[in-house]
């Protein structure tokens, strides 16, 4: 099932997406994702912040108020991912951002500079290094990851390369990190690139909390997959406990489709 709405209202929580590559006019889209989780009674919480400020055009024509945010959770280092975040510097805020190491190691895909530059907003943030598994945002709010690698058939793509102790090496996004909305009848899963594959981040989520999928959302990078690799995950994504799923960002038009069947 697919939702073409910027707002998505799951029981007491509300997910704003604020960058995505097709959102709708007088939205502005671009190749990069964002989403706002306001849950009720709860601090607010941003995921990602796309590639500019796309975000928070969006987010004043959407009528929300980003300096309200109280945490930010940045998926992994990657340019589309954390590049909103110099443009936060504007709002007069000091953000406390949850991120993992890695995240700020050079990113690069296939040649090219694929991450930020950290050390230019380094004292614009509170960063919090994410060293557990799954961590507790709030009281219902969790991030966790990596996923654990279960098979090759999802491992990232051997073109994402990463310069760690001075050496250029495959990147295997083990600083990748999901956000989950705990409810009482399931949970929310938000994914931003799924580079770990977004069975193994499914798979890891079921694990964790024990309860079915009321919501995945996010990108899950199957944009230049195979029919053949596109199929198998739609597979098995529809034999899960998962009651809806919004692919978006680099899910790509195949899987949606596929998906939206």
């Amino acid at each position: 099932m697919q939702n073409n709405s910027s707002s998505i209202t799951l029981g007491s929580t509300n997910l704003t997406i604020l960058c995505d590559d097709t959102l709708q006019p007088p939205l502005h889209s671009e190749h990069g994702f964002s989403l706002l989780v306001e849950k009720a009674g709860e601090p607010t919480v941003l995921f990602d912040t796309g590639t500019s400020d796309v975000f928070i055009k969006n987010a004043s024509t959407i009528g929300k108020n980003l300096t309200k945010v109280d945490y930010i959770v940045i998926s992994h280092g990657h340019y589309d991912h954390a590049g909103g975040l110099k443009y936060l510097t504007n709002l007069g805020k000091k953000f406390n951002v949850y991120l993992r190491q890695d995240a700020f190691l050079p990113k690069y895909s296939g040649g090219r500079f694929t991450g930020i530059d950290w050390e230019a907003i380094k004292d614009w943030f509170e960063f919090v290094i994410v060293k557990d598994k799954l961590i507790k945002i709030t009281n219902s709010i969790y991030a966790f990851g990596p996923a654990r690698m279960r098979s090759k058939f999802e491992e990232p793509d051997p073109s994402f390369q990463i310069i760690k102790n001075n050496e250029m090496v495959r990147d295997f996004f083990e600083e990748e990190l999901n956000l989950v909305v705990d409810e009482d009848d399931g949970i929310v899963l938000i994914t931003g690139c799924a580079h770990r594959g977004i069975i193994n981040i499914v798979l890891d989520a079921l694990e964790l909390f024990d309860k079915r999928i009321k919501l995945l959302i996010g990108g899950f990078h199957l944009y230049t997959s195979s029919e053949e690799k596109v199929d198998k995950v739609v597979s098995i994504l529809k034999s899960l406990p998962i009651e809806q799923i919004i692919p978006l960002h680099c899910s790509g038009e195949l899987a949606r489709m596929k998906l939206a069947l």
